[in-house]
C-alpha cells in the first residue's frame, strides 16, 4: 500500500458485495426472462431435451431479478426499506406479469407456426426487457436523489440539450 492510496473500509467492501449482489441477481432476472420468452410460447422446443416443467422456476427468477433490479435504482434509495421492497415486488410483477400476457396473445394468434412464434417470442421479450430497462435509467435520470448520474445512450432516447425549468438539463 502506497501512501498516496486510501485504506479499504468494512462499508467500502459491505457497499461492493451490494452491487455484485445486485448485479448478479439481475443477470439472473434477465437470463431467465430469456428462457421464459422462448418456454412460453413454445414449451415444445424444451420437452424434447426433458419432461420437466420449468415455468415455476423461470418465473420466480424472473420475479427475483427484476424486483432486486429496480429495489438497486437510485431513484429508489430515498424510500423507506418496507416501501421500498413492496415497491420493487410490485413493479416486478407486473413487467413480468404483463409480459406473460403477451407470449400467451402470441402463442392464442401465432399457435400453427411455431417457428414465427418462438422468434416473435424472443424479439417481443428482448423489446420488452430493452423498454423496461429504458423506463428506469429514465426515471434514475430525472430524479433528484443521485445529481451525478452517468448518461448510458444505449438507454437515454431523450435529447440532452433540453433544459428543465430549474435551469438544469432534467430531461
Amino acid at each position: 500500500m502506497t501512501s498516496e492510496s486510501t485504506p479499504v473500509t468494512d462499508e467500502d467492501l459491505f457497499n461492493q458485495c451490494l452491487d455484485n449482489f445486485y448485479t448478479t441477481a439481475s443477470i439472473q432476472g434477465r437470463v431467465a426472462y430469456l428462457l421464459m420468452s422462448v418456454y412460453a410460447v413454445n414449451p415444445n422446443i424444451w420437452h424434447r431435451f426433458t419432461l420437466y416443467n420449468p415455468s415455476h422456476i423461470l418465473f420466480s427468477n424472473m420475479i427475483y431479478g427484476a424486483a432486486v433490479h429496480i429495489y438497486s435504482r437510485p431513484a429508489m434509495r430515498p424510500i423507506s426499506g418496507g416501501n421500498r421492497i413492496v415497491f420493487s415486488i410490485l413493479g416486478s410483477m407486473m413487467f413480468n406479469y404483463s409480459s406473460m400476457l403477451v407470449f400467451e396473445f402470441l402463442k392464442e394468434k401465432l399457435d400453427h407456426r411455431p417457428i414465427l412464434l418462438t422468434l416473435l417470442g424472443f424479439i417481443c421479450g428482448r423489446m420488452m426487457m430493452l423498454h423496461f430497462l429504458s423506463y428506469l435509467y429514465h426515471v434514475d435520470r430525472i430524479s433528484r436523489v443521485d445529481r451525478n448520474f452517468r448518461r448510458n445512450p444505449a438507454f437515454d432516447s431523450t435529447p440532452s440539450n433540453v433544459k428543465c425549468k430549474c435551469g438544469e438539463y432534467c430531461f
